[in-house]
C-alpha cells in the first residue's frame, strides 16, 4: 500500500513518537554517525530488501544487494542521539539521501510551521495578548507532552542478527481534552472559557462538539478531517503524498495515541467467519496476516488488544526489523561505466552527480567541465576538462563530474561517502539532478550556482559517437524522442549562443582528448618524424608545445 518512505516517515513515523516505557531500559548503544544502507531483515527470495530513494517523497525497499552497490539512492546519511527521556531508544536527527533530509528538511520545518500557524490563529481569534498567552499554554500543556521525533530501538532478528525497529506514536488527544476542560470550566473557565470556546468554534464545530464531549477519539477524527481539507486546498492536492495521507486517513489506519512500526510488505486483514479475533482460534476468526508479495512499505501498530482483528506487529516478524549496513570497503559504493563508453585511450568514462561527498578509493579520476570552446578548423567543439580529484582525493558534495575508470567493474571503481553535504562553489559548468525526470521544465544549477531551465535545445548529454574515429566521447544533443534525463548523471546546459553546437568532445588541460592519444591506425600519425598538433594538423616546423608523433604525445619545451 505504501511505496513512499519519506511520506511515511514525515507524516506518520517522523511526526509521532512513543511515550516512555514503564521500566527504565538499558542504555542503547548509539551507532556511529555516517553513511549507511538500510536493509529489511526479512529474507526475500528476489533479494529486494534495500531501501532505495527514487524521489523527494518516494522510496521503496526494492533494491538488491548487487544493485545497491551502484545506486546512490540506497546511500543514507544517518545521525542519531540517545533519547534523553528514554535511554533504551534513539532519536533520529538526520535521515538524508538524494538531497532530501526527512528530519531537518521536512519534519522539523513542518512542526515549526504548525506551531507558527497555531500561534497566529489564536492571536486572530483571541487578540494579541490573550492569543499569545493561550499559545504558550498549549505549547507547554499539550505540545510539550508530545515527543515529535522519529525513533529507533535495537532488536534481534529471528536468526539473532542485530536490527532496529523504526517507530513512532501518534500524539494522544487526551492532553487536548484536558487542556480544553481546564480552561473552559472551573475558575479558569470563568476567565478564559468564552474565549477558548469561540476560538474552537472558529476552527470547526465538529471539533468543538468533540471537545465538549471530552472524547479523544472524536477529537482525533475531527483533526483528520481538518487535515484532509487543508491538503485539498493546498498545492499538494492530487499529489502522491496527498493521496497516501488520504488513503490512510480514510482507512482509519492512523489513530491517536497509537505506536506504529515501519515494515516491508503489507498487512492483510482476514475475516473468514465474521467473528472478532479469538486467540484460541487465530485463523478461524478475524485476524491480521502478513503479506510480503511486494517490496514496498507499510506500517503496523503494536496493538495487542485490537477489538476485532487482533495484534499487528507480532505477525510481521522480521519484516518490521531494519538492519544498518555501514557503507565501507565491504559494503562499497562504486560506478559501473558502460562497456560502450570506452575512449580511444582505452579508458572507460561515465558521469556522476550525488548528494554526498566521496573519497576516491579506486583507480579513478574525476573531472569537471570549466567551459566550452568554439569550433576549430576540423569542425570540433571542445568541452574544457579540468582534473578535480584522483585516488585518495575527495570530491565535494553535489559536484557533477566526469569519471575516468580503467574498468567497468564497480569493485575497481569504489567511491567512499564521507563528510557532510555542504557543496562548494566552483567554475564547473556541469549540472545534474538526483531524480530522473522530464527534460522540459527541469531547472538545475551549475557549480557557480547559475540557474538553467533545461530544454531539448540547450541540454547536451554525455555519450559516444562510435562513428568518430578520433574524438568519440563528449556531450551530444539528445534526440527529440528522448523525453527524460536519468538521475545522478551529469550533463551540460548551454547558453543560446553555445547551443548552436550539437556536440562537444572532451579536451583535457594538457590538450589531450579521449580519442587523440592512441590513434596508431591513422596513417598520418604513423609516418616517422611527422609532427601533428592536437587537432590532427600537420606541423612542418614545430615549436614549444604538445604534438603527436608516431601516434604518441611529444612535448617540446
Amino acid at each position: 500500500m505504501v511505496r513512499h518512505l519519506h511520506s511515511v516517515l514525515t507524516l506518520v513515523l517522523g511526526f509521532f513518537s512513543v511515550g516512555a516505557s514503564a521500566q527504565a531500559p538499558a542504555t542503547v548503544t548509539k551507532p556511529d554517525d555516517g553513511y549507511y544502507r538500510i536493509v529489511n531483515a526479512r529474507q526475500r527470495t528476489d533479494g529486494k530488501q534495500y531501501v532505495y530513494v527514487t524521489g523527494k517523497i518516494a522510496a521503496q525497499p526494492n533494491a538488491t544487494k548487487a544493485g545497491a552497490t551502484t545506486l546512490p539512492g540506497t546511500i543514507i546519511h544517518l545521525k542519531t542521539e540517545i533519547d534523553s527521556k528514554n535511554s533504551g531508544r534513539l532519536n533520529v536527527t538526520t535521515l538524508r539521501s538524494q538531497g532530501v533530509d526527512v528530519i531537518n528538511g521536512y519534519l522539523n520545518p513542518a512542526i515549526a510551521q504548525v506551531k507558527e500557524a497555531l500561534k497566529n490563529r489564536l492571536k486572530a481569534q483571541l487578540g494579541q495578548f490573550v492569543g499569545t498567552a493561550a499559545y504558550y499554554a498549549i505549547d507547554t500543556e499539550v505540545i510539550g507532552k508530545w515527543d515529535l521525533k522519529m525513533h529507533m530501538k535495537p532488536v534481534k532478528t529471528s536468526d539473532n542478527r542485530n536490527a532496529y525497529y523504526a517507530f513512532a506514536t501518534v500524539p494522544s488527544m487526551e492532553p487536548v481534552c484536558f487542556f480544553y476542560k481546564k480552561y473552559t470550566t472551573g475558575g479558569l473557565g470563568a476567565t478564559f472559557g468564552s474565549h477558548v470556546k469561540a476560538a474552537v468554534k472558529g476552527v470547526s464545530m465538529g471539533l468543538y462538539n468533540a471537545l465538549e464531549a471530552n472524547n479523544p477519539d472524536k477529537v482525533w477524527d475531527e483533526v483528520l478531517k481538518l487535515a484532509l481539507a487543508k491538503i485539498e486546498s493546498s498545492p499538494y492536492a492530487g499529489t502522491d503524498i496527498a493521496n497516501i495521507v488520504k488513503r490512510y486517513i480514510n482507512a482509519n489506519r492512523i489513530n491517536q495515541g497509537q505506536t506504529y512500526y515501519l515494515i516491508s510488505g503489507a498487512l492483510k486483514k482476514v475475516d473468514p467467519s465474521g467473528t472478532a479475533y479469538n486467540p484460541a482460534n487465530p485463523t478461524g476468526t478475524a485476524h491480521n496476516e502478513y503479506d510480503g508479495t511486494e517490496a514496498k512499505f507499510d506500517f503496523v501498530n503494536n496493538n495487542t488488544t485490537d477489538e476485532y482483528f487482533g495484534p499487528e506487529l507480532p505477525v510481521t516478524g522480521d519484516a518490521a526489523k531494519w538492519i544498518l549496513e555501514k557503507v565501507d570497503d565491504t559494503n562499497y559504493f562504486g560506478v559501473k561505466p558502460s562497456t560502450n563508453m570506452r575512449g580511444r585511450d582505452g579508458k572507460y568514462y561515465t558521469t556522476l552527480y550525488v548528494d554526498f561527498p566521496f573519497q576516491i578509493k579506486g583507480d579513478v579520476k574525476a573531472y569537471t567541465i570549466e567551459g566550452v570552446d568554439a569550433k576549430n578548423a576540423q569542425g570540433y567543439y571542445f568541452a574544457k576538462v579540468k582534473e578535480l580529484a584522483q585516488q585518495g582525493d575527495t570530491v565535494p558534495a553535489q559536484t557533477a563530474v566526469v569519471l575516468e575508470c580503467n574498468s567497468t567493474n564497480p569493485a575497481d571503481n569504489q567511491l567512499l561517502p564521507t563528510g557532510d553535504e555542504k557543496p562548494k562553489t566552483s567554475n564547473n559548468r556541469l549540472c545534474g539532478t538526483f531524480f530522473g525526470g522530464s527534460i522540459n521544465g527541469l531547472t538545475v544549477k551549475d557549480g557557480a550556482g547559475n540557474d538553467y531551465n533545461v530544454t531539448h535545445d540547450n541540454i547536451r548529454a554525455f555519450n559516444i559517437n562510435a562513428a568518430d574515429s578520433r574524438n568519440p566521447i563528449g556531450f551530444y544533443k539528445v534526440k527529440n524522442n528522448v523525453t527524460n534525463i536519468p538521475g545522478n548523471k551529469a550533463f551540460l546546459v548551454l547558453t543560446s549562443t553555445e547551443a548552436q553546437a550539437k556536440s562537444f568532445v572532451l579536451e583535457f588541460e594538457d590538450g589531450g582528448t579521449t580519442g587523440i592519444e592512441t590513434i596508431e591506425n591513422s596513417k598520418r600519425s604513423t609516418d616517422d618524424g611527422v609532427y601533428y598538433d592536437l587537432q590532427g594538423r600537420r606541423v612542418e616546423n614545430p615549436t614549444r608545445g604538445i604534438y603527436i608523433v608516431n601516434g604518441k604525445k611529444v612535448v617540446i619545451k
